[in-house]
């Protein structure tokens, strides 16, 4: 057995809030996901104005960071380059989802969707900074050790 860290649903909104307020005081509307370690949705919001795609994008670019433990621009760099066997991976190879890592564990992940590609990476490392790992709010379970 050990025991892995995840995030819990305030984690997880305080994330998505510091996102949106980074969106919206630089003008942008996006949609902002926060997944957990296992890819499940703890948080979705489509701001006002933000294109009608975005939350599914934003989703799975979270699902993505979550999923591989790496930013999405990890699974995008490559295809960029022209590994195209990069598209057979159950991926969303598209810059703007971010793992949240504490102690060296992947405890889930923020996504934006909706603006240029560095901007909605921009927003998500936003998010992300609001959050320092050290939060009590942060829940422990107990998992099988493979």
């Amino acid at each position: 057995m050990r025991t892995k860290l995840t995030l819990a649903l305030t984690d997880a909104t305080a994330i998505a809030a510091a996102a949106e307020e980074y969106a919206e005081s630089q003008g942008l509307r996006v949609s902002i996901a926060v997944v957990d370690e296992s890819t499940y949705i703890q948080h979705v919001i489509r701001m006002d104005g933000a294109p009608y795609m975005s939350p599914e994008g934003a989703i799975e670019k979270a699902r993505t960071a979550a999923e591989g433990g790496h930013p999405t621009t990890f699974f995008e760099e490559p295809l960029n380059a022209g590994r195209y066997s990069m598209l057979k991976m159950p991926a969303y190879p598209l810059e703007g989802g971010i793992p949240v890592i504490v102690d060296h564990q992947c405890v889930g992940a923020i996504g934006v969707a909706g603006v240029l590609p560095h901007l909605d990476a921009a927003i998500a490392d936003a998010g992300l900074k609001a959050f320092d790992g050290s939060g009590s709010a942060l829940t422990t379970v107990a998992g099988e050790q493979r």
